[in-house]
């Protein structure tokens, strides 16, 4: 990994400087001077996740998180579907078997269950088909990002509120270490704990402590930000720029400067995600309840700022990311999702459409490729530059459904659904109120899952959750889905079909990493054209 990290540094800072600013003789022996400058470490602290947007300027990488990670995650959680085998999508998104309103049972027309898919091209050779490979990639990437900053920040010299700069620079590298910790340790079995620039280890930790490694880092984030005297906002402006300041949804508008306050809102929102989604629903503690509600209670508030990527026409008009993918025939919205909106939501009769044919068993590779709805250009899926954001990180949304569940599951339930109804307000549902209606605990959970599922839609936790709520586990596990919506091969509809998923909770190591574990080995990269075409 340490080949690939420090010319993915370099391509950057190409990329981001002006040549007068820097001196690479030779990309074999890059020389890091200029990141010996304030203006050198400013364009690499804006690169923490710009690079992630594509791989880079110049597309050397293609391990592309707004694009191939948040489709896995979408497409695993059943929101989406993908029947291409591009970048192993079909692989990622197969179940095991559909059992049909008849009693008829359907299994992948090629290859089995999606363990054993995934597991046979988790290999060098696969380089970009092998889906474990693109998260783990993109997030020690950020990862070294931090490093870089924190092993420079109090050795350059810095102008003018030079306190402030120096503390705001190591909460920003603590802050995506601690975001890539937790990336890590919410998807793969284990990971690499590593704070020095340009280096890896073969000391694989269980992913349990690479959320307690998370943790550290977004605590230590808190507290350079607590020692701050003065307002930041003008400063993160200049890492922050406009491509990554949120846009609005459905009118509800972010702020476009990040505050040292919103800052920290944004770290309890996230400190809360990484508890919530790392233990099955029935094996959380009253004590994991209650630390969630101390965290979302100061979580992120309307209007905040909030961490995404979006398409600006001008610095980043790609078409790689899961938005307009679904417009232009990769990616497809899933029947089992479209049942879980409520009759009247308004978000549906918006962005929702009924196809003049449709999709049966898409290029003969199974029935679960199948839809008869698809998006308008709209609030989740558009071509039109800045309409919608690309979620990296947490929502005022999120953190208020998370509030919810807590309280909940703690026997506070009409509070909870307070907030329920005050999130499908938010979002401008126009759905009625379900708090004061009688409701038991389990009515109340199914307004939940119901609200994460469509509230929470293309935001990145989708298979967070279908993971914790045992969705994706076998069915003869008590997991899948049941009462499910599916066309079936010949086009017929059924309404109480059963899914076994049987997904991979945790993804296994990269070979990628793997077979380079030891410092100074070697991450493998290819290269991806953006019109290539689905097969």
């Amino acid at each position: 990994m340490k080949q690939f990290i420090l010319i993915i540094t370099i391509a950057f800072l190409i990329s981001s400087c002006d040549n007068d600013q820097l001196e690479v003789q030779n990309l074999n022996n890059p020389r890091f001077d200029v990141l010996n400058t304030e203006s050198g470490l400013l364009s690499l602290a804006t690169g923490a996740y710009q690079t992630s947007i594509d791989a880079d300027a110049d597309q050397i990488f293609d391990y592309n998180f707004a694009w191939f990670v948040h489709a896995y995650h979408e497409s695993m959680a059943d929101a989406i579907y993908i029947p291409f085998g591009n970048w192993s999508f079909r692989w990622v998104n197969q179940p095991t078997s559909i059992t049909l309103d008849d009693g008829t049972l359907v299994t992948p027309p090629q290859e089995g269950p999606q363990p054993e898919a995934l597991r046979t091209r988790n290999v060098r050779t696969q380089t970009t088909e092998n889906a474990f490979s693109h998260e783990w990639m993109t997030m020690y990437k950020t990862n070294n990002t931090g490093n870089y900053i924190l092993s420079l920040v109090d050795k350059i010299d810095i102008r003018d509120d030079a306190d402030l700069k120096r503390k705001a620079f190591k909460a920003w590298a603590y802050f995506w270490k601690g975001y890539a910790y937790s990336r890590i340790g919410s998807m793969y079995t284990d990971g690499i704990i590593t704070s020095q620039p340009d280096t890896t280890n073969t000391n694989y930790v269980p992913r349990q402590r690479m959320i307690e490694e998370a943790t550290i880092n977004y605590d230590a984030a808190i507290e350079e930000l607590n020692q701050i005297d003065g307002d930041i906002s003008g400063f993160m402006s200049t890492i922050i720029p406009p491509v990554f300041a949120p846009s609005s949804f459905r009118g509800n508008s972010s702020s476009q400067l990040l505050t040292k306050e919103m800052w920290i809102r944004n770290i309890n929102t996230l400190k809360a995600r990484n508890i919530l989604v790392n233990k099955k629903v029935d094996e959380m503690t009253a004590t994991e309840w209650s630390e969630i509600q101390s965290l979302t209670n100061e979580g992120l508030l309307p209007g905040d700022f909030v961490f995404i990527i979006k398409q600006d026409g001008i610095n980043f008009n790609l078409s790689a990311n899961v938005p307009i993918r679904l417009l232009i025939g990769w990616h497809f919205l899933s029947e089992r999702l479209v049942q879980d909106f409520k009759s009247g939501d308004k978000r549906r009769t918006d962005n929702i459409v009924e196809l003049r044919n449709a999709q049966v068993n898409r290029s003969g590779r199974g029935i679960q490729y199948g839809t008869r709805w698809g998006f308008n250009d709209g609030d989740y899926a558009s071509r039109i530059n800045e309409r919608i954001n690309i979620y990296y990180g947490a929502t005022y949304d999120e953190n208020e459904l998370m509030k919810a569940e807590a309280l909940i599951y703690s026997g506070q339930i009409e509070d909870g659904l307070a907030i329920i109804d005050n999130i499908r307000q938010h979002q401008n549902a126009e759905l009625g109120a379900v708090a004061g209606t009688g409701l038991n605990q389990t009515g109340a959970l199914e307004e939940l899952r119901r609200e994460r599922r469509i509230g929470l839609l293309l935001r990145g936790v989708g298979f967070y959750d279908a993971r914790r709520w045992r969705v994706t586990e076998p069915t003869s596990q008590g997991g899948g889905k049941t009462g499910a919506v599916v066309l079936d091969a010949t086009g017929n509809l059924n309404t109480n079909a059963t899914f076994n998923y049987n997904y991979l909770d945790y993804w296994d190591v990269p070979d990628q990493e793997a077979a380079f574990g030891a410092p100074g080995g070697s991450g493998n990269s290819a290269t991806y054209d953006e019109n290539v075409k689905p097969k």
